[in-house]
């Protein structure tokens, strides 16, 4: 990951498609190698796109990467109750919280592999997150 700040109306801009596209399989691969046991599913609704990831043992959603052009962030089910001590995870939902990329700096990696790493080993059989992608939408 580069550091990138997040754009004048708030955006998580990834730069130009080709950007996105090598950013986006960057972000795939990281959550790999930090959650190897992680299930992936992918929708798509509109012109986002959503990869969905959940535990091999329940169809509970952890978190899910979120590609909405220029957007490209993970947004994690129960990120409120996750400790950020690097201070990576934004929004202020009462139990969603999320990650824009666009803003993650190469040395921020750690910190958001153990992001990931809590989420994972934290989830409970009663999380779910509104699975609708809605354009713009960040939390």
């Amino acid at each position: 990951m580069t550091s990138a700040a997040p754009g004048p109306d708030g955006t998580c801009d990834a730069a130009s498609p080709a950007g996105l596209a090598t950013r986006l399989a960057t972000a795939r691969a990281l959550l790999r190698s930090a959650w190897p046991e992680a299930v992936e599913r992918e929708t798509a609704l509109g012109e986002g796109r959503t990869f969905v990831y959940t535990s091999l043992d329940s169809s509970q959603v952890v978190l899910r990467l979120v590609v909405d052009a220029p957007n490209l962030l993970f947004h994690f089910a129960e990120g409120a109750r996750l400790p950020d001590p690097a201070g990576l995870l934004r929004g202020e939902g009462r139990r969603g919280r999320y990650v824009c990329l666009g803003a993650v700096a190469s040395g921020d990696e750690p910190a958001l592999r153990a992001l990931i790493a809590v989420a994972a080993a934290g989830a409970s059989g009663t999380t779910e997150i509104d699975m609708d992608n809605k354009s713009g939408a960040t939390a």
